[in-house]
């Protein structure tokens, strides 16, 4: 057995070893893809990251069970001997009780909830509830609306396309290589229009992971208590307490509650705006935010 006591240190540390690499792994996916923990379950295998974290626990446990049982059979002791057997036993029932959960999927179901907002700025959901509360004429003027930026955008399907007339990045996509991003168009912010569907003052694109954009909507933008609400409650406007800009039109993100950065100045108590989404968003056409759902559903939308 002692030969257990000697071999026992090198494979629990080839396991911690594999462990971290998944670890490490696992944490740049998920940073890559913050959508990818409400689509996986503690130990989803497809996952290779987490193939290599459950080898790595099995050999930790295995080196562990090979140093217990060299130190109880080296050892003559019988209070040794019961204590590395109690160990060991007690160690093999939580490994077998880990993989047991895991195999039945981890208590993860797969959908989460949570949220994608910006940081400080509330938001209400989509417009499933304030639906019921329109009339029929809010409700035809908001059909109408979205029609109306629907063939509006149409021109506007392709980047490059948006960028010719003025539309420039001023938010980092959302998953640092990929995801949404709104791209504000100056001379349009400056004009006197209001919630003009052929004059939105920023687009929202989408970078797929393969590199394309994917447009998502129109944002238009407000003085605070002016937007238009031609559908009611449907078209509701929306605030960021937290919204600074830069000179450039970027957008800052705060230091504190109206604290902006050298360089950007404050307007979340100043602007309002409304988002009016051409894809399939679970919300609704005029929900106020992307979540994670939303964001799923447009990666599936477009084949992603």
């Amino acid at each position: 057995m002692g030969g257990f006591i000697r071999t026992a240190p090198w494979v629990t540390l080839a396991g911690a070893f594999i462990m971290l690499s998944g670890l490490s792994r696992d944490a740049r996916m998920h940073a890559a893809d913050p959508t990818l923990a409400s689509r996986e379950g503690i130990f989803t295998m497809a996952n290779p990251a987490h193939a290599l974290f459950a080898i790595g626990i099995a050999l930790v446990v295995a080196g562990t069970l090979m140093f217990l049982i060299g130190l109880a059979a080296r050892r003559g002791r019988l209070f040794t001997r019961v204590l590395s057997g109690a160990t060991a036993g007690l160690l093999v029932l939580m490994s077998l009780n880990l993989f047991a959960v895991a195999a039945r999927g981890g208590g993860h179901d797969g959908h989460s909830h949570m949220h994608g907002a910006t940081a400080g700025a509330p938001h209400s959901h989509g417009s499933g509830p304030s639906q019921s509360t329109a009339t029929p004429e809010q409700q035809a003027a908001a059909a109408k609306l979205l029609r109306d930026v629907q063939a509006s955008l149409a021109r506007y399907a392709n980047l490059s396309a948006a960028q010719a007339v003025g539309y420039r990045q001023v938010t980092p996509y959302r998953f640092l290589r990929w995801g949404p991003a709104h791209y504000h168009n100056m001379a349009m912010n400056r004009d006197d229009g209001l919630l003009d569907p052929a004059r939105p003052e920023a687009l929202v694109y989408m970078k797929l992971r393969n590199g394309e954009h994917v447009l998502l909507g129109a944002m238009f933008l407000a003085p605070k208590g002016m937007g238009p609400r031609p559908g009611g409650p449907i078209t509701a406007w929306h605030v960021h307490e937290n919204f600074c800009i830069r000179s450039d039109g970027r957008v800052a993100l705060p230091r504190g509650p109206g604290k902006c950065p050298e360089g950007a100045f404050f307007v979340g108590d100043a602007v309002e705006m409304i988002h009016i989404w051409t894809f399939d968003h679970p919300d609704g056409p005029f929900a106020h935010e992307l979540t994670r759902e939303a964001i799923q559903a447009a990666l599936k939308q477009f084949g992603q």
